[in-house]
């Protein structure tokens, strides 16, 4: 009877220990530059689209993405400066060279801090299967150069490596 206590307890330890290794909560910010292009219709009505990067930390005590080089590609048209049809997605490149995907929507007002929804679409390596969603809010920061938008981006959210 020991032994079987044993062995389950064992079980339980290392079942438990794995799921936490493949799942878990995301807590990400980080700085990054955005190369933009607009057509200017006039009267706050634009074509904007965008390809940048940034630099992922892992805050509060959570792991997914430390360290890691994000770049995210889409674009949005506004009118009269507002827009509720942004749509784009991210590569999330970790240190091991294994990537994870995300597409994301988003809404807000030209010039002004903005959020949007994100879900995992695949990967590679051990995010091949990965899925999980969240928020992102983005910090507008003034752009240092003409043609290029600059913020602070924080997603929050989870993961599950299935």
């Amino acid at each position: 009877m020991k032994i079987i206590l044993v062995i389950l307890s064992f079980l339980f330890v290392n079942f438990s220990t794995y799921a936490d290794g493949h799942s878990g909560k995301i807590h990400l910010e980080g700085f990054g530059a955005w190369s933009v292009n607009f057509m200017n219709a006039g009267n706050g009505n634009l074509s904007v689209t965008y390809d940048g990067l940034f630099s992922g930390v892992a805050m509060n005590e959570t792991k997914f993405g430390n360290n890691s080089s994000v770049q995210c590609v889409g674009g949005f048209t506004t009118s009269k400066g507002k827009f509720d049809d942004e749509t784009g997605i991210c590569k999330f490149l970790f240190a091991n060279g294994d990537t994870a995907f995300t597409k994301y929507t988003g809404s807000g007002e030209v010039g002004k801090n903005a959020s949007s929804t994100y879900e995992f679409i695949g990967g590679t390596g051990k995010y091949k299967s990965i899925s999980g969603s969240g928020t992102v809010t983005r910090v507008v920061i003034k752009a240092a150069k003409k043609g290029f938008s600059q913020s602070k981006n924080i997603f929050k959210g989870s993961y599950k490596l299935n």
